[in-house]
């Protein structure tokens, strides 16, 4: 009865007064699109940075942020130089000459810039702030490496010099001589250099002080996170980074890997390699009788990282262009009235800037702590569910209501008709939305950050949707009157003219159970051999069903393999592994604190006991220490006091890069804390890695809980990109678990609450189920074919989101018609009431699965859009793909077509023929 009232006020209200429901949405879309922040300003990235506080690698971040404030390196850029398998020759090392002067000035400008923002003003170095003064001692360094470098440039390329004006970069880098004469003014030291430098600065480009921005003026934001530069030329770590056929310059940054700040900075690398290539490696000689061509790539946490991040811009620009285009041309094949069509486009398009506006203005008060209590984050890629679910189940709701006003208008005047077609679809579009949003909702109760977030944000915008489409939608309708239909006429006067997929209805009740013809058939079919269609039904899926079972853990956590194989992190990425251990960039940080001080010297020797011990250990190669930074000097490698790996040592040690890393300065971990590196055998993502760092982690805890030890009472740490990955694979694991058991008990109750019957709700469980395995096992299957030897599983996301997704969104039809079969046996028999559902809703919808389909379908046009538009003779930018969202994308269109043409068409109404069957009596169901 409550239901019932409901959906009448809510009829008549909607109804009666549909000029308040216009304006009232027409203000608040205006409103919250002009004052809520941009997406991009409040969306957050990442996977690690979200795991739950009491995860190893969570507490290691705090205590290294706590013990190196403001020089600890999140992430890293790696540029390799190489040839496949021949050594490097003099030409070659003059392109890395090339890329090294562009780098290293880079660096020394941000370097000085940095200074400047911590209060430098002028003045010699030892008077500037202190934080200022190590910046500046760095900003002359750079320059001063810069211009050494460009001058070796210059000795080899001089006969290559392309007759082009010369620029500020090119052939010689005037601005770096600019720029050392600048600072060195500033700071009143070596006023000869300073002159010099600033005369050849005019010799090589006259007017370069017109053409020179000022230091503190020149637009650097892109590199702001850049803490060190490393290359193979530096006369200490100068031997880590030089392999005969490939050289590396690392750049250590302050940013996260999946900060999106980084955008910007991998952006800005790939002009100055873009620039590079076309300079000098597009001018060097082919070598005679080799056809290796020299490279010259990028790799790295936060080059992947980067290119993740606009994999994923670039997707969701595709996702919602075509997912408009697809749901218009859908509209227009189903209705071919163009007032139709746009009722549903602006019904969604008000709902898609209303939520999303509202969850950005949300997030934005959660951020600055406006609403203490509000806890909201959101993601960049929880904008593609946002917009292709709304656009998705809005046009499905606004279907639902059309296809029954469509009815109804040919059986009373429009108000009336507007009003019983909003009444009879209500408690169809409640029972579908909610068990959508219940579902995604149960996401909240997940440890895992990105999960929590955007199931519940994806819930609210879909509630959104639901308001609109029983609002906005029908006020539009109400106040378009008859004439939507143009050109079709539909009055309870005339006879109406079908548009494709539509049912005719007919005032005579003799004749109200007429429907299309296919629809018919299928409802006959289906009720005259309902157990061999339901056997057959079962059976079909079950095979799919079974791999899709088998297969839902061979899942990848490798965060590189994201990519298109094409992208430049992969082809920098296989470069780099061609000629270095991957380990070698990736190294596993542990951290041992002590519950007490002890003297710096007693924990040196402490700490060489340990790395004897981890050296024993199953795939370890190195281990980095306080006496031994790079690890180039294992236990069982002699070394005389006086000799050459004696002298290199002691180098090291005294380097910028060992000094303040391996203890802290920090009052509260000075004496305490001990950190290291180990560099493990083999890929950072593999399973294998993985067992090999676990197993590290259990035999440090032994020792920490060994009262005879060294370390007893130590507290153990691991950091870095295996920790991080075994935490996440841990984490998300036990989510899906609990995610998956509340999903499907938070579905199940909506269902009992819409359609009263137990045994048909467990059911309708089943069969989204079913659907769900078959619908992963058919997904490994395509893809394993597609990528070959490429592939290395579905990305770790895809079975949770696809489950959630799949089981809440895949009740949606069948909701529509159990409905339609309860409203239908208030006037007749079980059968007859199923066979005119069954008939009755089958074009409706199907066309509803056909949309929802192509929305997710949509979420793969990164994959084919570009290529599409390249043979238009469109060029676009865009050509990175993110395999996880193409996955998700394609696994949750197909699921929702095996719903649609599947589960809904046989598995459905076969079971309902045969609980008819089954009744001693038929029985009309509750209302």
């Amino acid at each position: 009865m409550m239901l019932a009232d409901f959906k009448e006020r809510l009829a008549r209200f909607v109804t009666e007064r549909w000029r308040l429901m216009l304006a009232v949405w027409i203000t608040a879309t205006v409103v919250l699109f002009a004052t809520a922040p941009h997406w991009k300003d409040i969306a957050y990235d990442g996977d690690f940075e979200y795991l739950p506080e009491r995860m190893t690698t969570v507490a290691s971040a705090r205590i290294l942020d706590e013990a190196f404030p403001g020089d600890r390196a999140r992430s890293q850029i790696v540029i390799v130089l190489g040839r496949e398998a021949t050594p490097l020759d003099k030409i070659d090392l003059m392109v890395g000459d090339d890329l090294l002067r562009r780098l290293h000035h880079r660096f020394g400008e941000v370097c000085w810039q940095r200074a400047i923002e911590l209060g430098y003003t002028g003045g010699a170095i030892d008077q500037a702030p202190e934080p200022a003064q190590r910046w500046l001692r760095r900003a002359l360094e750079s320059l001063d490496h810069c211009i050494a470098v460009d001058q070796r440039f210059y000795e080899r390329f001089a006969d290559m010099v392309p007759d082009l004006p010369p620029t500020l970069t090119q052939p010689r880098m005037a601005i770096a001589y600019f720029d050392r004469s600048k600072l060195l003014q500033q700071i009143g030291d070596d006023e000869q250099q300073a002159d010099n430098d600033a005369r050849d600065a005019l010799v090589l480009v006259p007017d370069i002080e017109t053409l020179a921005t000022p230091i503190a003026q020149r637009d650097l934001s892109a590199w702001d996170s850049l803490l060190d530069l490393l290359s193979w030329d530096d006369a200490v770590l100068g031997s880590l980074l030089t392999k005969p056929s490939a050289r590396l310059a690392v750049m250590q940054l302050s940013s996260e890997l999946a900060a999106t700040e980084n955008i910007h900075t991998v952006e800005s690398v790939g002009e100055i390699l873009d620039q590079v290539r076309s300079y000098s490696l597009a001018r060097i000689p082919e070598r005679e009788g080799s056809a290796e061509q020299l490279e010259l790539e990028m790799t790295g946490s936060a080059a992947i990282g980067g290119e993740t991040l606009i994999a994923s811009r670039d997707a969701i620009r595709y996702t919602e262009s075509i997912t408009v285009i697809m749901i218009l041309l859908i509209l227009t094949l189903v209705y071919r009235a163009p007032l139709l069509v746009a009722v549903p486009m602006v019904s969604i398009g008000v709902a898609v800037v209303v939520s999303t506006s509202m969850v950005a203005t949300l997030t934005h008060w959660s951020i600055e702590g406006v609403v203490p209590w509000l806890d909201i984050r959101v993601f960049t890629t929880s904008r593609i569910f946002i917009v292709v679910i709304l656009f998705g189940a809005g046009t499905d709701y606004c279907l639902f209501l059309i296809s029954r006003l469509r009815e109804e208008a040919a059986l009373a005047e429009w108000p009336v008709a507007c009003r019983r077609a909003l009444r009879g679809v209500t408690p169809a579009l409640l029972g579908s939305a909610l068990t959508t949003v219940f579902g995604l909702g149960t996401l909240w109760f997940a440890q895992f950050g990105k999960y929590h977030y955007t199931g519940p944000i994806i819930a609210i915008c879909l509630l959104v949707g639901l308001v609109v489409c029983l609002t906005l939608a029908p006020a539009l309708l109400r106040a378009l009157g008859p004439r939507v239909f143009w050109p079709n006429v539909v009055t309870p006067d005339e006879t109406t003219t079908r548009s494709l997929l539509s049912v005719a209805p007919d005032t005579d009740s003799k004749t109200s159970r007429r429907s299309s013809g296919l629809w018919e058939w299928i409802a006959i079919v289906l009720t005259r051999r309902p157990l061999t269609a339901f056997l057959l039904g079962i059976a079909v899926l079950a095979v799919p069903g079974w791999y899709g079972w088998i297969h839902e853990d061979s899942v990848t956590y490798n965060l590189s393999s994201q990519l298109d194989t094409e992208a430049p992190s992969r082809r920098g990425y296989r470069l780099l592994s061609d000629h270095f251990k991957i380990g070698e960039i990736n190294p596993v940080t542990i951290l041992m604190v002590r519950p007490e001080d002890e003297p710096r010297e007693k924990l040196k020797k402490q700490l060489k006991s340990l790395s004897d011990l981890l050296y024993a250990q199953p795939g370890v190669v190195a281990v980095r220490t306080p006496n031994d930074p790079l690890g180039d000097f294992p236990p069982d490698r002699e070394m005389g006091l006086l000799s050459s790996d004696a002298w290199k040592r002691r180098a090291l040690q005294q380097h910028r890069v060992a000094q303040n890393y391996f203890f802290s300065n920090n009052t509260r971990f000075q004496d305490r804390l001990a950190r290291l590196d180990v560099i493990i055998e083999g890929d950072p993502f593999a399973l294998k890695t993985q067992t090999l760092v676990s197993q590290i982690g259990q035999t440090l805890n032994e020792i920490a809980r060994d009262p005879s030890s060294d370390w007893a009472g130590s507290s153990v740490y691991l950091a870095g990109t295996t920790p991080s990955i075994i935490d996440l694979r841990t984490v998300t694991i036990a989510d899906n678990q609990r995610i998956k058991i509340a999903v499907v008990l938070a579905v199940l109750l909506v269902l009992i609450a819409v359609i009263r019957r137990l045994g048909l709700c467990l059911y309708l469980i089943f069969t989204v189920l079913l659907s769900y395995y078959a619908t992963l096992g058919l997904t490994v299957l395509f893809f394993r074919g597609i990528y070959a030897d490429q592939y290395v599983g579905l990305d770790w996301k895809l079975p949770l989101f696809l489950f959630v997704i799949l089981v809440a969104v895949g009740q949606d039809y069948n909701v529509y018609l159990v409905t339609r079969i309860v409203e239908e046996q208030r006037k007749s028999g079980w059968l007859s009431a199923l066979r005119h559902a069954v008939s009755r809703t089958g074009g409706i919808i199907t066309a509803c699965g056909m949309v929802m389909a192509a929305t997710f379908f949509s979420m793969t046009a990164s994959a084919w859009m570009p290529g599409l538009l390249h043979l238009l003779g469109i060029e676009s930018n865009a050509a990175i793909g993110l395999r996880g969202i193409i996955e998700l994308g394609f696994a949750l269109g197909l699921g929702v077509l095996i719903d649609t043409f599947y589960v809904r068409t046989i598995l459905v109404p076969s079971f309902v023929a045969l609980m008819g069957r089954w009744k001693p009596k038929p029985k009309a169901i509750d209302r």
